[in-house]
């Protein structure tokens, strides 16, 4: 009876260490795929605002298509320029802590990277719609000083709201929810290693 007891406390203990074994791995497997998400989603930026800059500088050189040489099209460009610069030094700087994540190593780290990622991607929301706003007032200034017409002032609210909607769906359904799931598994990973 004792001998039965035994290997039934042992079988008891394997099972336990299989099953945090696996929850752990589960966990793991998770989190990986809410970082590749986000990676993705930083490399996919960091393209997108390098096609930018010479749209920016297209703009601004393009005389011939404007119909004259007007300051508000040279500001506009300028500033879209600086703006997609800022933009692919910021999605970088976001990349490296994300890229220094690895869920086989230290918990202490990945959550030290994520919570600095998550930092940044909160400033890159104000940055984000103060650039919408300060963008709409200057391509407004530029339609003001083309003389255009409603179907123009029409396309711009179309474009800009498109733009906000778009970059506030992104936020919330990518960046918002991969960041709080990695953040969640991390605290369950770091709660079974203690």
């Amino acid at each position: 009876m004792k001998n039965t007891w035994t290997v039934l406390e042992k079988q008891l203990k394997k099972n336990e260490t299989l099953n945090k074994q696996l929850l752990l791995e589960m966990l793991r497997k998770k989190s990986n795929k809410s970082l590749n998400w986000l990676v993705n989603t930083d490399f996919f930026n960091i393209i997108i605002w390098l096609l930018a800059i010479p749209a920016g500088i297209w703009i601004y050189n393009a005389k011939h298509h404007f119909r004259g040489d007007f300051l508000s099209i040279k500001i506009f460009a300028v500033v879209f320029v600086v703006m997609s610069v800022v933009g692919v030094i910021g999605s970088c700087y976001g990349l490296k802590y994300l890229l220094k994540i690895d869920f086989s190593k230290s918990v202490k780290d990945n959550i030290y990277c994520i919570t600095k990622y998550d930092t940044m991607v909160k400033q890159s929301k104000i940055v984000t719609y103060i650039m919408f706003f300060v963008m709409t007032l200057l391509g407004a200034f530029c339609y003001y000083e083309l003389h255009a017409n409603i179907s123009h002032w029409t396309f711009l609210i179309v474009v800009v709201s498109v733009c906000v909607i778009i970059s506030f769906w992104m936020y919330k359904k990518i960046y918002d929810t991969n960041i709080q799931s990695i953040k969640q598994n991390l605290d369950e990973l770091k709660e079974r290693d203690d």
